[in-house]
C-alpha cells in the first residue's frame, strides 16, 4: 500500500510539473511544428529527398559544420586549418558561423546526416525564441497564459526569423534578446543585473556579429529605463549607470575569447575597407518599407526590402495602444519613438552602416529589424492584454493605419503587394475589426470574441510562417551527399600511399566551400573572414573571386604547380585534365595527380618582391612571376583580342581591344565571339562580364557554361588549325547596360615546363606538419625568396635554423620567407592572433560570474539560516 502510495504521489508530481509549464511547452514547440509542417509539405527529409540549407547556408554553414565535426571529432587544433582558402583561421570561421553551444549535436550525429542536423538545431532555436519571449511577457509585463504563447509564437515565427533563418548562426542572439531586455529592466527597477550580465555574455559568445547590434541598441533601452524609473534620485541614476557599464563591460570580457580573435582576422578581410558613407540616402520608398508589414507578402530573403512582418494584428493592436488610457502616457510616447527611430534607421543608409557594425552587408538588408520586431509586438501585447482601457466607441479607429497602408500601396502599386496580397489583408482587417469591437464593448460575449480574436491571430501568424518558409524554397539533399561516400574512398587512397604535404581540389563545383564539405586541403573559401590579401591575389591569378570568396574555377597548368595543387578529383574520366593525370576511381569519381606540383614551398628570385601581380590581364600576371620568380624572359601566355563580337537585341562599342560596352535594348539580348585558330594551339580565355546572366562556350570538345561575372579563366584546350570556338554571352534583362573583358591567352607549354624545373631545383620537403605547423629542409641554391603557399597573415612565426625571422608578403598575399644560400630547416608555427589573451580575459570574466553567483548563492543560504533561527 505505501509503495502505491508513493508511486501515485510520484505520478501525480509529473502532471503538476507538466501543468505549471504548459504555457513554456507550448510556446516552444508550436513553433517547432508549424516550421516541421512547412518542410514535410516540402518534402524535406526523412519526408523526402530535400533539406533546408538554402542560400549561402547552402555553400558555407553546412561544410563549416562538416570541418567543425571533423575537428571535434580527431581532436584537432581549433586554431588553423588547411580545408579550404589554401589554409585558413578557424577560430575566426567558429567565432562568426559555430559558437552555438547547440552545435555540440554534431558530436552525436553522424557524418551523412549534417544538412538534417542543420534543420534540427534551426527547429530548435525557433523553438528557444518562442521560449524566451513567453519568459519575457509573463515576467515583465506580469501575465502569461495562452495570449502570451501567441504573441510568443509570433516573434518566433516574424518575417525576420523566416526569411533570414537560414542564418542560424544569427538565432542564437534572436532567441536571447528578450532575456537580455528582461534583464535590463531587473537592473535598471530591482538593482538585479546578474541576469542582464549572463545573457548578454553568452550573446556575445554565440555571434559577436549580431551582438553589435544589441549592444548599440542596449544604451538605447537603458536610456528609455532610466527616464521611465519611478522615484528617480542622481544616487538611483548613478548607480543604474555603474550597473550597466559594469555587467556590459563584464559580459564584453566574457566573449574576448571569441571577439580577440575575430576582430584581429576582420582587419585583414574586405570589410575593413568599408568607409563611413557621407551622403544620406534611403534605400526604399515608403510604400514599400510599411508594405513589409503585411500579412502573405514573401519573405526577404536575400535582396530586397527588410523583414518587417509580425502579424497584421500588431498593426491593428498598435493605435489601441495608443489609445489605452491604463498605460502610462510617457511610457507610449518612448516606446513609440523608439520603434519609429528603428524604422527609420533600417531605411536610411548612415544609420543602417551603424547599426550594422559600422560595414554595409552584401545582402540582407535590415538584419537588425528583429529589435524592431521585438518592440511593435512587446507594445501590442501590452495593448492587447490591457484591453478594459480601449476607447468604448472609437476602437473602429485601429484600423485606419491598416487600411491607408493597403490604399497607400496600392496607388504606389508595390510590386510584392499584389491583388491577392491585398484582398487577404482587407479580409484579415475586416475580421479583426468586428472581433476588436465585439471584445471592446462589455457583452456576456466578449471572452468568446477575445479567444476568437487570438486564435484568428494564431492562424494568421502560422499560415503566413508555412507561405514563407515554402517560399524560402529547399534544396537537394541526394545531390549534397551524392559523392561523399566516393570522395572519402579516395582520400583515404591518397592518404595511404603519400604522406607528403600537398592540396587536393574538385574540377566541378557544386558549392562554393566543396572542400571544406569534404575535408580536402583545397584552395577555394567562401567566409566573411577571407583573407583580402589572397583574395586579390588569386582574382589576379585569374581565379574566380569577389569580395569574400574565392575558388578554383580558372585554374591554369602554373597555379596548379605553384600552389601545390598534386591532386583533382573530378566527375569526367579522360587522361589528362590539363597537367593531371588520371590516377583512380571509386563510384563515378576520378582521381587525377599532378606532377608538376611544386610543393608547400620553393626557392625563387630576390625579385619576387617586385612581382607585377596587379594587372588586370591574368595572363600577364602569370608572364611577370615567371621573370621575377626565375628570371627568364619566355612568355607563359601570349595575349590576344577576340574581335568584334556579334550583337542580337543590343548593341556594343568597343572601348579597347580587349574591352567592351553593351546597351541593352531588347529582351533576350546576345553577344556571340567567334574565333578560329589560326594554327595549333593551346588556348585559355580570361573573362569578366558585368551584368551577364551567362557565358556559352562551344569548343570542338563540347560545350560548358558559367555564371559567375566577375569573371575568371577559362580553359579551351588544344586546337587544331581551322577549329572554331564561339562564346555567346545571355545579357541580364535587369540592366540596360554593361561591360565586358575578353583576353585570349595562346599557352606555351615549353615554357611552363622550363618554368617548372627552374622551379623544382631547391623545393621546400615538408617533413612534419599538423593543422598549425609546417617544417621541412631546403637546399637554397642561392641567395632568395621561399615561395609558400600559405596565406599571408598575421599568427604565423618563421623560423629558420631555430631563428625567428621576418616573413615578406609575396603578391600581397602569400607568405615568402628570405633565405641564404646553403640548407636550411625552416619552420612554420600558427597562433591564432588575439586568442590566448582572449581566453585568459574570457576566464577571469567567468571567474568574476562564478562568485558573484556563489555571493548571491551565500546570501540567499543566510536569510534561510536567519528564518530558521526565528
Amino acid at each position: 500500500m505505501k509503495l502505491m502510495h508513493i508511486k501515485s504521489k510520484e505520478k501525480s508530481g509529473k502532471r503538476r510539473w507538466y501543468i505549471r509549464y504548459r504555457w513554456q511547452l507550448l510556446a516552444f514547440l508550436i513553433p517547432i511544428v508549424v516550421a516541421a509542417t512547412a518542410f514535410i509539405c516540402q518534402g524535406v527529409w526523412p519526408f523526402g529527398s530535400r533539406g533546408i540549407s538554402i542560400i549561402d547556408s547552402y555553400h558555407q554553414y553546412v561544410p563549416f559544420f562538416s570541418e567543425l565535426q571533423y575537428k571535434w571529432r580527431h581532436l584537432d587544433s581549433m586554431a588553423y586549418t588547411w580545408h579550404g582558402g589554401l589554409g585558413t583561421n578557424f577560430i575566426s570561421i567558429y567565432a562568426y558561423y559555430l559558437a552555438s553551444p547547440l552545435n555540440l549535436l554534431l558530436i552525436l550525429m553522424p557524418r551523412n546526416l549534417i544538412m538534417e542536423t542543420f534543420a534540427i538545431i534551426y527547429l530548435l532555436k525557433i523553438g528557444l525564441c518562442g521560449l524566451t519571449f513567453y519568459t519575457y511577457l509573463s515576467r515583465r509585463l506580469g501575465k502569461g497564459g495562452l495570449t502570451a504563447v501567441v504573441f510568443s509564437v509570433t516573434y518566433a515565427l516574424s518575417g525576420y526569423v523566416i526569411g533570414y533563418g537560414w542564418n542560424i548562426m544569427w538565432l542564437d542572439c534572436i532567441a536571447l534578446l528578450p532575456i537580455i531586455l528582461m534583464g535590463l529592466e531587473k537592473l535598471v527597477h530591482q538593482r538585479d543585473g546578474l541576469t542582464y550580465g549572463l545573457a548578454l555574455a553568452l550573446c556575445i559568445y554565440c555571434n559577436y556579429y549580431i551582438s553589435i547590434m544589441i549592444c548599440i541598441f542596449l544604451c538605447l533601452y537603458f536610456a528609455v529605463q532610466l527616464i521611465l524609473m519611478k522615484r528617480k534620485t542622481i544616487r538611483k541614476i548613478g548607480a543604474a549607470v555603474g550597473r550597466f557599464t559594469g555587467y556590459s563591460l563584464l559580459s564584453g570580457a566574457f566573449g574576448a575569447v571569441m571577439l580577440l580573435p575575430a576582430f584581429c582576422t576582420l582587419l585583414s578581410t574586405k570589410s575593413a575597407e568599408s568607409e563611413f558613407p557621407t551622403a544620406v540616402t534611403f534605400y526604399t520608398e515608403t510604400a514599400e518599407l510599411f508594405g513589409q508589414h503585411l500579412a502573405a507578402v514573401a519573405p526577404t530573403s536575400l535582396t530586397g526590402d527588410p523583414n518587417l512582418y509580425c502579424g497584421l494584428f500588431i498593426l491593428l493592436l498598435i493605435p489601441l495602444y495608443w489609445m489605452n488610457k491604463k498605460i502610462d502616457l510617457k511610457e507610449k510616447i518612448i516606446y513609440s519613438l523608439l520603434a519609429a527611430f528603428m524604422l527609420f534607421s533600417l531605411n536610411m543608409n548612415i544609420l543602417a552602416y551603424i547599426w550594422q557594425g559600422f560595414h554595409f552587408p552584401n545582402g540582407l538588408p535590415g538584419r537588425f529589424s528583429f529589435i524592431y520586431i521585438f518592440l511593435l509586438i512587446r507594445m501590442g501585447y501590452e495593448g492587447f492584454i490591457k484591453r478594459s482601457g480601449w476607447p468604448k466607441y472609437f476602437w473602429f479607429l485601429s484600423a485606419v493605419p491598416a487600411c491607408v497602408l493597403l490604399g497607400w500601396s496600392v496607388f504606389h502599386q508595390v510590386e510584392n503587394i499584389s491583388d491577392i496580397v491585398f484582398w487577404i489583408n482587407i479580409a484579415l482587417t475586416g475580421i479583426y475589426i468586428v472581433l476588436i469591437g465585439m471584445a471592446a464593448l462589455r457583452w456576456k460575449g466578449r471572452r468568446s470574441a477575445t479567444i476568437a480574436l487570438v486564435s484568428l491571430f494564431l492562424v494568421e501568424i502560422c499560415g503566413n510562417s508555412v507561405y514563407g518558409l515554402c517560399a524560402n524554397g529547399t534544396v537537394d539533399r541526394k545531390g549534397y551527399y551524392s559523392d561523399q561516400d566516393a570522395v572519402e574512398e579516395l582520400k583515404g587512397r591518397v592518404a595511404a600511399q603519400d604522406d607528403s604535404f600537398y592540396r587536393m581540389e574538385v574540377e566541378e563545383r557544386r558549392g562554393r566551400d566543396d572542400v571544406t564539405w569534404h575535408n580536402l586541403p583545397g584552395m577555394s573559401l567562401f567566409s566573411s573572414t577571407v583573407n583580402a590579401g589572397t583574395d586579390n591575389l588569386m582574382r589576379r591569378l585569374g581565379f574566380y573571386a569577389v569580395t569574400n570568396k574565392y575558388s578554383y574555377e580558372g585554374a591554369t597548368p602554373e597555379t596548379d604547380a605553384i600552389l601545390n595543387i598534386k591532386y583533382l578529383l573530378s566527375n569526367k574520366k579522360q587522361e589528362t585534365i590539363r597537367t593531371f593525370e588520371w590516377e583512380d576511381s571509386a563510384d563515378g569519381k576520378n582521381l587525377y595527380k599532378n606532377d608538376m606540383a611544386l610543393g608547400q614551398g620553393f626557392m625563387v628570385s630576390e625579385d619576387i618582391l617586385n612581382w607585377d601581380y596587379e594587372q588586370t590581364n591574368p595572363f600577364n600576371v602569370l608572364n611577370s612571376f615567371n621573370q621575377a620568380a626565375t628570371g627568364s624572359s619566355q612568355l607563359l601566355y601570349q595575349s590576344f583580342g577576340i574581335g568584334v563580337p556579334e550583337a542580337e537585341g543590343c548593341s556594343v562599342e568597343q572601348d579597347t581591344w580587349a574591352d567592351f560596352s553593351y546597351s541593352h535594348g531588347e529582351e533576350g539580348g546576345t553577344l556571340t565571339w567567334t574565333y578560329t585558330a589560326q594554327s595549333d594551339e593551346e588556348v585559355y580565355i580570361y573573362f569578366k562580364a558585368t551584368r551577364c546572366e551567362r557565358l556559352r562556350v562551344e569548343t570542338p570538345e563540347g560545350s560548358a557554361s558559367y555564371t559567375d561575372e566577375d569573371g575568371h579563366i577559362v580553359e579551351i584546350g588544344n586546337l587544331s588549325a581551322g577549329d572554331t570556338v564561339t562564346l555567346t554571352f545571355e545579357l541580364d534583362d535587369a540592366y540596360e547596360s554593361g561591360t565586358i573583358k575578353l583576353i585570349g591567352g595562346r599557352h606555351d607549354i615549353h615554357a611552363f615546363y622550363g618554368m617548372v624545373d627552374a622551379l623544382r631545383q631547391s623545393t621546400w620537403r615538408v617533413d612534419e606538419y599538423t593543422s598549425t605547423m609546417l617544417s621541412g629542409t631546403v637546399q637554397a641554391a642561392q641567395d632568395g625568396i621561399l615561395f609558400t603557399s600559405v596565406p599571408y597573415e598575421e599568427g604565423w612565426t618563421v623560423y629558420v635554423d631555430g631563428k625567428e625571422v621576418e616573413a615578406e608578403a609575396i603578391g600581397g598575399g602569400l607568405i615568402g620567407i628570405p633565405l641564404e644560400q646553403g640548407e636550411h630547416i625552416v619552420k612554420m608555427v600558427y597562433k591564432a592572433p588575439g586568442y590566448f589573451p582572449g581566453i585568459c580575459i574570457t576566464l577571469g570574466a567567468a571567474l568574476i560570474f562564478g562568485l558573484i553567483l556563489w555571493r548571491r548563492g551565500m546570501g540567499k543560504n543566510y536569510k534561510i539560516l536567519q528564518k530558521c533561527k526565528i
